[in-house]
């Protein structure tokens, strides 16, 4: 079990309400461990997957998923116990459950409970009411429930009050627990050892393409999931898009890579020159970049504003070399999702949300899992960028891994 129970039941208590019904991919899985095959390779126009979490601790939270979830929901990594399917009964025939793996018996156990309705709106409107919160206050994760089911949701529930709550469980998974940070550990050592693969074949007459495929295979052979690749070479501005160029002596070269392992995501950049020494101005640019960041990690401990870190770092970038410098963040919260509350770090934004702070401007807490990153670019000459994952602690900061950022040769040795 990963999820901050003690700090779900606070807030939920905090915004009185009497349940919540978790149904993004990424907060069911925080509360149940539950990777849905069927809802991510629908998630668009098909399979609703959810669950049920009373503040009332008598009452056990629930799992509830079509038929087609419930080998993935049988394995090991589902911690609820309570699991109900929707649809037609999907039930087997077993001449000795002696036999079976453990896996195999509860898939059997889960099918031979009725479904709870037809359809996933009968089905989630049934589990609340027997959770005893058909009269209840229920925060919805909106954002995953499309219009027309969450009308006849509310339509089955006529005595309960149903409020739009995707925010609620952002707010929630923002203070990681410690098995959070070891999985975003986890990812965030795959990544770097898929960019390292990729930068060691990254020499000229190789293409972009060619180098983007290396990092592919390398996260999926660790069976993980690549979310995005950004390459500039000898490229400047915002003009990440990999495409089949070919590299050449002297490319300015910068990568931002992103993937997940277990369901936690890793982003991490390295800037470098192909085969040859960075010139000076490059080395200059890159000098600057990076003393700005590190004078934001620095900063980095319980108490600071996003803010405040943000221009300790253009203050800094400007102090060691690039006067007129201006970037627009200094990185984002990480976790389940590439960006989470308060999601970007950089100048205060109002947000206007029941259940949010009325800023993003909050205070660092412990448990809260950052990048802090900053580039520069130059249309027609290329990108440096540097960037580091930290963990806030109780007394200040701590990297998620060894950091390796410096302006590097490549291909790597």
């Amino acid at each position: 079990m990963l999820y901050n129970r003690d700090r779900l039941l606070n807030l939920m208590d905090k915004f009185d309400l009497t349940g919540v019904v978790a149904a993004t991919p990424e907060d069911v899985y925080y509360l149940s461990g539950h990777a849905s095959w069927s809802q991510s390779g629908y998630r668009y126009g098909g399979s609703q997957v959810y669950v049920v979490f009373p503040r009332d601790t008598a009452q056990s939270p629930a799992l509830l998923i079509p038929g087609g979830d419930v080998g993935y929901a049988a394995l090991d990594d589902v911690w609820l116990k309570e699991i109900y399917t929707y649809g037609r009964p999907r039930k087997h025939q077993v001449p000795d459950i002696g036999k079976l793996s453990p896996e195999e018996r509860r898939t059997v156990e889960i099918t031979e409970r009725e479904p709870k309705g037809p359809t996933a709106e009968r089905a989630l409107a049934q589990l609340i009411k027997d959770k005893g919160l058909g009269r209840g206050r229920i925060g919805m994760d909106h954002f995953a429930i499309p219009l027309t089911i969450y009308e006849k949701i509310g339509s089955f529930l006529p005595e309960a009050d149903l409020k739009p709550a995707s925010s609620f469980f952002r707010y929630v998974r923002m203070i990681k627990t410690p098995g959070e940070i070891e999985r975003l550990r986890e990812s965030a050592a795959l990544n770097e050892q898929a960019i390292n693969a990729m930068l060691k074949a990254a020499r000229p007459g190789v293409k972009e393409s060619e180098l983007a495929g290396i990092y592919k295979g390398e996260v999926a052979r660790a069976g993980g999931q690549v979310y995005w690749m950004h390459m500039a070479v000898s490229r400047g501005g915002n003009f990440p898009a990999i495409k089949d160029k070919v590299l050449q002596k002297g490319d300015v070269f910068r990568v931002d890579m992103g993937c997940s392992i277990n369901g936690y995501h890793a982003d991490v950049c390295k800037s470098g020159c192909v085969a040859a020494e960075p010139t000076v101005g490059h080395r200059k640019r890159y000098d600057a970049v990076q003393a700005g960041v590190l004078k934001s990690v620095e900063a980095l401990k319980p108490g600071a504003l996003p803010q405040d870190l943000y221009e300790t770092m253009v203050q800094g970038v400007r102090a060691a070399g690039i006067p007129n410098y201006s970037n627009f963040f200094l990185g984002h919260t990480i976790g389940l999702e590439a960006r989470e509350f308060p999601f970007l770090i950089g100048p205060a934004e109002e947000v206007n949300d029941p259940f949010l702070p009325n800023t993003t401007n909050i205070p660092m807490e412990p448990g809260m899992t950052v990048n802090l990153e900053a580039s520069s670019h130059e249309v027609g000459w290329g990108t440096v960028q540097v960037e580091y994952t930290l963990a806030v602690t109780d007394n200040g900061h701590e990297h998620l891994i060894q950091p390796d950022q410096k302006l590097f040769r490549l291909p790597l040795e």
